[in-house]
C-alpha cells in the first residue's frame, strides 16, 4: 500500500476506514484510572502530554463513562439514590457498590441488588421507571468536537444485554430467554426504545458536524465469554438483532458509521454483525478462543474494520518490553493489512499492568511506520 505523508489525524481516521492510502493506522488508548495514574506518574508527564504528544493518539480521550473514546453526553437527571453502606443506585434503578480486585486497587462498579429480578409480567417490566431521553445534556459533547475539527468523533454509548443484566440479573436474562421470553423481550424493548431515543437527539445535536469529524456512534454487548459464546446465535437472531438494526440503520442515516463492542470469543457472530450493518468491530480479545488476526482478517476483513487487537489478559500485563513490541507487529501484519484497523488495547488496560508494557505497544505502532 502506498504510504502518504503525514495526514491529520482525522483524515488518517477516514483513509484507513475506506481501506485507501494513509501514513500510519489511527490508534487509540483506553484504560482504567488507576492504571492511567501509574502510566502519568512513569513518564512525568500531564495526560494530554503522554495521549497527544508521546502517543500521537487518533481520538480525543473523554476518559468518563463506559468508553472513553467515544464521547458521551453528561447526565443531567433526577440525582440516584444513595445508602448508607456506601452503594448506590444508577439510572436503571440497579443498586450497585465499587469493589477492588487487586490488593486494594483495580475498582469496578459492580450490581448487587436488581430492581426487576422478580418480575413475572410484560406489565411489571413496563410498569418499571426506566431512564428518560431528556437526563442527558446532548450539546455538552460540543465543546469538545468544536475545539478539535482535525480529530475524528464517536459520540454515545448503550448495550441493551448488558443494562437488561444490570435491572434483571444475568442468570434471570438468561433463563428469561426459555422461560419467560415475553419478560425478556419487554425488558430488552424498553432498554432499546430509551436508547433509540437517545441517539436520536444525540445525533441531531452534532448534526452540523456530521461528514465532518463526527465519524460513529458506540453500541456494545459482550457476547462472547474466554471459550465460546454467552448465549447461543439463536438468541442473538430472535431477541436482539432486529433492535441492533434500529441503530445501524439510524446511524447510517446520518452518515455515521457503527462500532459495536463484544469482549471475548465473538468471532461466531462477526458474520450476522456484518449483516446487520456493523462496520467496526471492537475490541477484538485476542486471547479468546479462536480470536486469530490473520484468520479473523482473512474471513471477515472485507466487510468488517476492526479496533483494539492488542491483548490486555495476557501481553500487556505479562510479557516484556521485546513480547509485546513483537505482538504490535504481528497485529499490524494481520489486522492491519491494507487497512480497516483500528490499533489499541482490547479493552481498558488494567491496573497492575506495567506501565513500560504500554508505552513499548505505542512505540512499536511508530516503529512500524518510521514514525
Amino acid at each position: 500500500m502506498e504510504v502518504k505523508a503525514k495526514m491529520t489525524h482525522l483524515e488518517r481516521w477516514k483513509a484507513a476506514m475506506a481501506r485507501r492510502s494513509y501514513d500510519r493506522l489511527p490508534r487509540f488508548y483506553l484504560g482504567t484510572g488507576e492504571f492511567t495514574k501509574s502510566l502519568t506518574d512513569q513518564l512525568g508527564m500531564g495526560l494530554d502530554e503522554v495521549l497527544y504528544g508521546k502517543f500521537d493518539i487518533d481520538y480525543r480521550f473523554q476518559g468518563s463513562g463506559m468508553e472513553g473514546k467515544s464521547w458521551e453526553p453528561e447526565y443531567i437527571g433526577p440525582e440516584p439514590k444513595k445508602y448508607d453502606d456506601g452503594s448506590f443506585e444508577n439510572m436503571w434503578g440497579s443498586r450497585q457498590r465499587l469493589m477492588y480486585y487487586r490488593n486494594g486497587g483495580g475498582s469496578y462498579t459492580e450490581t448487587i441488588g436488581y430492581p426487576l429480578a422478580d418480575a413475572e409480567t410484560v406489565a411489571e417490566v413496563d410498569r418499571h421507571p426506566w431512564p428518560k431521553a431528556e437526563w442527558f445534556d446532548y450539546e455538552s459533547v460540543l465543546p469538545g468536537i468544536k475545539a478539535y475539527p482535525d480529530y475524528p468523533f464517536m459520540v454515545g454509548y448503550l448495550a441493551i444485554g448488558w443494562f437488561s443484566w444490570e435491572v434483571r440479573g444475568m442468570e434471570n436474562v438468561l433463563t428469561d430467554f426459555s422461560l419467560n421470553p415475553k419478560v425478556g423481550e419487554a425488558i430488552i424493548r424498553n432498554i432499546a426504545d430509551f436508547g433509540y431515543e437517545y441517539f436520536t437527539r444525540l445525533l441531531e445535536t452534532v448534526k452540523p458536524y456530521i461528514g465532518k469529524n463526527v465519524v460513529a456512534i458506540h453500541i456494545a454487548d459482550d457476547w462472547g465469554m474466554q471459550e465460546g459464546l454467552l448465549a447461543s446465535p439463536e438468541v442473538f437472531r430472535n431477541f436482539y438483532a432486529a433492535q441492533y438494526r434500529r441503530f445501524t440503520d439510524l446511524a447510517h442515516s446520518y452518515g455515521l458509521k457503527v462500532e459495536f463492542h463484544s469482549c471475548g470469543a465473538a468471532r461466531a457472530l462477526y458474520r450476522e454483525f456484518a449483516e446487520l450493518g456493523v462496520d467496526i468491530m471492537n475490541p477484538v480479545q485476542t486471547s479468546a478462543k479462536g480470536m486469530v488476526p490473520h484468520e479473523i482478517k482473512a474471513e471477515f476483513g472485507k466487510d468488517l474494520c476492526f479496533s483494539g487487537g492488542i491483548d490486555v489478559q495476557q501481553v500487556l500485563p505479562r510479557s516484556t518490553v521485546q513480547q509485546v513490541k513483537d505482538e504490535v507487529k504481528y497485529v499490524l501484519d494481520s489486522l492491519g493489512a491494507g487497512g480497516g484497523f483500528i490499533p489499541g488495547p482490547a479493552h481498558n488496560i488494567q491496573f497492575g499492568t506495567p506501565p513500560e508494557n504500554a508505552i513499548a505497544m505505542y512505540e512499536a505502532m511508530d516503529e512500524y511506520y518510521g514514525c
